[in-house]
């Protein structure tokens, strides 16, 4: 009989649970190996890796108050996986996504049946294998089991299966183009396909490239219209997200003559290639009828940039054809395997009828600078939706980011469609409206206004610049980090700062290195200068201003020190704030675009974002206050210890 436990979690899984970054998991294992309650040893090992029981570790956190998760035994299953299970196994996860699924449709727990009895269940469950019979015949019998443990453990067969498709898709590392979208890109998906379809009685068609989770929020937000699904291998998984949600979906009965809004993402399983992605949408194009709508999301390069000259010529067919309403391309890091490309967003609709090519127009945007928050993902949905519309409705609209050019010079465009000038309209329609912005930001919060009060300037900025190119220019400078071993952490000394603080900086300070045991041991290394930014690039870009200085920063958390003899424009807690913004990955950082100001605004904005700092930790401390006072006082009235009068009572009982 095997040992092995019924549930095994790896270091990474352990992390997860206990709600703390990877390194310290490694740390915990080597650092209570020889204690009186040592980290449980190792259950299983699996290509070099080491696997433990998941229920051990589990109580070991509890019972050692150590991690950030008093729930840590409950939880333990979703982070956690059966023996024979791998994430990264798509056919894996899909079994374990039918039997979630089982679960919901027959109200029953599927663990403790034997494979015959799955496979009966699942047939009368789904008599046509529209989406879970194959896959649960194909399931182990103790995935059953755990699929039981994780519902309970995510509260839901629904959240159970949207941790699934997460963990799936974050072993989707070399995915490239085609791997997971951020939650910012889904968004817009989501708030352009509403915009698209408001008022009209259309067809939903999600075609290929669209995720579970995507597709079941479009469904669930156009709950009024029709849905088909076409042909693809997202097919079945939406399916089932839909049943885990209580959506009973009639596939492609739909009536056939509403005008349809066809969502797609490529590249797909089938098209892979720019000529295959650019093949597909013009097949796309050419099974569209007059009032039919589409949105494609694919690789900028593919839809805007210089490509091959065959691949251009299928490209200018499309754009030929008077279909492509407007064109969008976005910032990059909006796919999370592919943090350095950038995509991009074509609308299509209605052809401009019998207007002639010279005369037609097309709406296109550059959002390469932009952040996609609510109100720009609003906006940008606002400006499409213009832009499809007739004469009237476009000399109507005040468009924030897009702007209308001729077809005929995307026909003639030789190398990137859009060029510089949509990056600099956008950017100048983008900053205009900062001064009003801002007014309306300092209303919202009368109790608490900082004291800056910024005037209408000129508008005449410092370029942003890459911390490549500032390091070059010596306005920058770039110091490693400190490897420090587990021994040289102290009570008492030096504040050591990692990558995992900058996550929380009010932690900063309760890591500590001896400063005699730092100075034999790494005589070469530096301390921190005040203005100094700690940041790291993994797993996400964070960075944190160093105010005071002295503290030893350990690797893999490195510095960026400003030249203050020739500063370039470059502020510390601006430029911390644009790298909580980039995308993170190794190498990433020497791409960062931080933004500059004047020399005669430094002070006053340095001045002004120490004040709202300071304004900010005011309002935490008094939240924290008000959290204790409520426990208290819950407390008291539980215990009897105290008691509270009713005002209502106390007030009535006043003689009139």
């Amino acid at each position: 009989m095997s040992s092995t436990p019924p549930l095994l979690i790896d270091l990474a899984g352990v992390a997860r649970l206990a709600g703390v970054q990877r390194p310290v998991a490694s740390m915990w294992r080597a650092r209570f190996s020889g204690t009186a309650d040592p980290f449980p040893h190792a259950a299983h090992q699996k290509d070099g890796r080491p696997f433990f029981d998941a229920m051990s570790i589990a109580q070991w956190l509890v019972r050692t108050d150590h991690g950030n998760n008093p729930e840590a035994v409950a939880d333990a299953a979703a982070s956690a996986v059966p023996r024979g299970f791998d994430f990264a196994d798509a056919e894996h996860v899909a079994a374990v996504d039918a039997l979630l699924a089982l679960h919901a449709v027959t109200g029953e727990t599927v663990g403790g049946l034997d494979a015959d009895a799955l496979s009966r269940l699942a047939a009368v469950a789904d008599p046509d294998d529209s989406c879970l019979a194959a896959e649960v015949s194909a399931a182990e019998p103790a995935w059953a089991e755990w699929a039981d443990l994780l519902a309970d453990a995510a509260y839901s067969p629904l959240a159970a299966s949207r941790l699934l498709e997460r963990r799936h898709a974050s072993t989707k590392a070399a995915g490239g183009s085609a791997g997971p979208l951020t939650a910012d890109a889904e968004a817009l998906l989501l708030g352009l396909s509403v915009a698209l379809m408001a008022g009209r009685d259309s067809t939903l068609v999600v075609a290929a490239g669209i995720a579970s989770a995507l597709a079941h929020e479009l469904i669930s937000a156009l709950a009024d219209s029709e849905v088909s699904l076409a042909e693809q291998p997202e097919r079945r998984g939406i399916v089932r997200r839909l049943l885990l949600d209580g959506i009973a979906l009639t596939l492609d009965h739909t009536s056939g003559l509403a005008p349809r809004l066809t969502v797609t993402r490529l590249p797909s399983a089938g098209a892979l290639l720019a000529s295959e992605m650019l093949r597909t949408l013009d097949e796309l194009v050419l099974a569209m009828r007059d009032d039919d709508r589409a949105l494609v999301l694919a690789p900028a390069g593919v839809l805007i940039g210089s490509i091959a000259t065959t691949d251009a010529l299928t490209r200018t067919d499309v754009l030929r054809s008077g279909r492509v309403r407007a064109i969008v391309r976005l910032p990059s890091g909006l796919v999370t395997s592919a943090a350095r490309e950038a995509l991009a967003l074509w609308v299509l609709g209605r052809e401009a009828g019998d207007v002639p090519l010279a005369d037609r127009f097309t709406a296109v945007a550059d959002l390469t600078e932009v952040t996609l928050t609510r109100a720009a993902r609003a906006d940008l949905a606002s400006d499409v939706v213009a832009a499809m519309g007739s004469a009237h409705d476009v000399r109507a609209h005040a468009f924030r980011f897009t702007r209308l050019v001729r077809t005929t010079s995307l026909l003639a465009a030789r190398g990137d469609l859009l060029g510089p000038g949509a990056r600099a309209a956008t950017a100048r329609s983008s900053t205009r409206e900062l001064p009003a912005l801002l007014d309306q930001a300092r209303a919202s919060m009368p109790d608490d206004v900082p004291v800056a009060s910024p005037t209408s300037a000129p508008g005449r900025p410092l370029d942003s610049a890459s911390v490549d190119a500032l390091l070059t220019d010596r306005h920058l400078r770039v110091l490693a980090g400190t490897r420090l071993a587990h021994d040289e952490y102290s009570p008492t000394g030096l504040v050591a700062v990692g990558a995992e603080d900058l996550d929380n900086p009010a932690k900063i300070g309760e890591h500590r290195v001896d400063p005699m045991v730092f100075a034999q041991r790494h005589p070469s290394a530096r301390l921190t200068a005040p203005g100094d930014i700690i940041f790291r690039t993994s797993p996400t870009a964070k960075a944190w201003v160093d105010a005071d200085g002295s503290k030893v920063v350990a690797h893999p958390a490195r510095v960026l020190r400003i030249d203050a003899s020739d500063p370039g424009g470059l502020v510390p807690e601006l430029m911390a704030l644009d790298i909580d913004r980039s995308p993170g990955g190794a190498g990433s950082w020497r791409r960062w675009r931080l933004r500059r100001v004047a020399p005669q605004q430094t002070a006053p904005l340095r001045a002004a974002l120490a004040d709202i700092a300071t304004r900010r930790r005011a309002l935490e401390h008094r939240v924290e206050a008000l959290d204790a006072y409520a426990d208290l006082l819950a407390a008291g009235v539980a215990s009897g210890t105290v008691m509270l009068t009713d005002p209502a009572a106390a007030a009535a009982s006043v003689p009139q």
